[in-house]
């Protein structure tokens, strides 16, 4: 992880990629995740917001970052966010 300029931590991608590998291991976990990819994927520029999003480890600043999407994909995103956690 590396420290960003707010004081929060970011994780990496790499950290991310083994970090769902991992978890893709339970059915139950990849049925969701598979669902709420394809929600994402189908609304453009939407999958790299989650990604940005997703690499945030302070709460707050997570927080503020998904309470600027839209209300219509917030529910999604914020699932997603549940999921990789």
């Amino acid at each position: 992880m590396v420290q960003n300029c707010q004081g929060g931590y970011l994780m990496n991608g790499m950290e991310l990629i083994m970090k769902l590998q991992k978890k893709m291991q339970d059915p139950a976990f990849a049925e969701k995740f598979s669902r709420l990819a394809n929600e994402i994927s189908g609304i453009p520029g939407l999958q790299q917001e989650v990604m940005r999003i997703s690499q945030i480890s302070n709460e707050r600043d997570r927080e503020k970052a998904l309470d600027r999407l839209p209300s219509k994909v917030k529910k999604s995103v914020t699932e997603m966010m549940k999921l990789l956690a």
